[in-house]
Formats: C-alpha cells, sequence, structure tokens
C-alpha cells in the first residue's frame, strides 16, 4: 500500500575531523566515524552535548569549521543530500492548515505531487484521519508525526531525526518505533535519531554514538553493548555521568 519502492542505498558516509566552533565554543569537537548504509544510530548525549549541531552540519544548515563528510560512492555531500532528509528540533509546519495541506506543500517542494502517495504517508503515521483540524490545534506528539511524514515525502535513503518523540504517548512512541523499523528493514533506509527515552531508543537503534561536550566518548553496537550486561540507561550513566565524576 505505502508508496516507497525497496532499493539498494548507494552510498555511506564517512565523518573526518567534523569540528564546528561558535567563536570559543567548540560544538563539535573532531568526529570520526562511519554511517553504514540499513543502520540505525541512536545520538546519544545530554542536552547541550552537540547532538544538534552535529546534525545541523550534516543537512547544510551549518558549515563546518574544519573536516569534511565523504561519500564512498565519490559524489559529494551536497549532491547526496538531495536523498537525505530530516527533522531538526521542531518541525517545520503551516500552523493554519491541515495535515493534508502541509504535506501536499512540503511535498511539492520535495518533488512529490501525487495527493494519494501523499495521503499514504500520513496514513503510515496515524495522523490520516484529521480532516479539517488545523495544525495549530494539534498536540506535540501529532506535530512531530505530521514532521515525520512530510521529511518522508522525498524518499530519502538517510533519514535524520532530532528528538522525534519528543511530546508523543507511549501508545505512540511504539507505534512510531515500528515505523522506523519498517523504514530501515524494508525500505533500506539509514536513520540517525536522537532521543532522551532511552529504552526506546535501545529497542530501535542498531548503533550508538555517546557525546558529551562536543566530543564523541563512545561508539558501541547494540550486540556489544548487551553483552556488557548493561541497558542503554546503565550504559550511558556510566559512560556520561560516570565520567563527571571521576
Amino acid at each position: 500500500m505505502w508508496f516507497y519502492r525497496k532499493r539498494t542505498i548507494s552510498g555511506m558516509l564517512k565523518i573526518s575531523n567534523l569540528t564546528k566552533k561558535y567563536k570559543e565554543i567548540i560544538a563539535v569537537d573532531n568526529f570520526n566515524f562511519e554511517i553504514k548504509s540499513g543502520h540505525i544510530y541512536g545520538i546519544v548525549g545530554p542536552n547541550g552535548a552537540g547532538k544538534t549541531t552535529f546534525f545541523k552540519l550534516l543537512a547544510g544548515l551549518a558549515v563546518p569549521t574544519s573536516g569534511q563528510v565523504n561519500v564512498s560512492t565519490g559524489e559529494s555531500i551536497e549532491i547526496f543530500r538531495r536523498r537525505m532528509s530530516f527533522m531538526i528540533e521542531n518541525p517545520y509546519l503551516y500552523e493554519s492548515m491541515t495535515a493534508l495541506e502541509n504535506i501536499k506543500i512540503i511535498g511539492g517542494i520535495k518533488g512529490e505531487t501525487n495527493e494519494e502517495n501523499l495521503k499514504q504517508l500520513l496514513e503510515l503515521v496515524k495522523i490520516d484521519k484529521t480532516g479539517k483540524k488545523k495544525v495549530k490545534q494539534f498536540s506535540l506528539g501529532m506535530k512531530q508525526r505530521l514532521g515525520i511524514a512530510c521529511a518522508l515525502a522525498s524518499n530519502p535513503e538517510v533519514l535524520i531525526l532530532d528528538e522525534p518523540m519528543n511530546g508523543v504517548d507511549p501508545e505512540g512512541i511504539v507505534e512510531l518505533r515500528e515505523i522506523l523499523l519498517d523504514l530501515c528493514k524494508e525500505k533500506n533506509i539509514t536513520l540517525l535519531i536522537s532521543s532522551h527515552i532511552l529504552g526506546e531508543l535501545f529497542q530501535l537503534s542498531s548503533d550508538f554514538v555517546f557525546i558529551k561536550g562536543g566530543q564523541i566518548i563512545d561508539m558501541i553496537d547494540k550486540e556489544t553493548l548487551k553483552n556488557t550486561g548493561l541497558d542503554l540507561e546503565q550504559y550511558y550513566m556510566r559512560e556520561i555521568i560516570g565520567n563527571e565524576q571521576r
């Protein structure tokens, strides 16, 4: 039913010495790691750690002070961004319009004008029954869902979501998890997701990147994390909070 086509992702991103400074503040400090196709990366860290700045660098919304992002196919990151989609901080939505009117406008900008396809995206995130209700009347969780639907309108190969579960009720979080897992498994979409809901992020992600004070302090895949005998929250407390106490 859903219009997305399954395809093999053509590229993998390699982040090399990526740094962003704002005057004397180093928001992102020498990031180095690879984003592999078909993985779900949980980006973990406290407020102000540099997660959003990192996402903005990937999106081209901020210019790195030094370092670069390379694509394994050899094409430029500027070209590859056409196959990426982002929801950073709060989704930008037209508050006086309906969900369908929003996604028709944003879909048109992204090159998707088929109304039935766009309606299927609203159905996917469970807001297809909102009718004439204006977005300004939506809960925060409903706005997050609409933002995700709009981000999917371009059929991206890489999807980056900054706190997508913010304001979503427990039932909605489970539904979002199933949606995002399907995007990865069935549609081969690579995801980078930040969230403070660590239990949910643990269930969702295949890999974890821990950021503190603008630095990557640890990277670990789910299986290795499981072998430590700790869940994500316990590991976070050890790596982030424990380091503060040393």
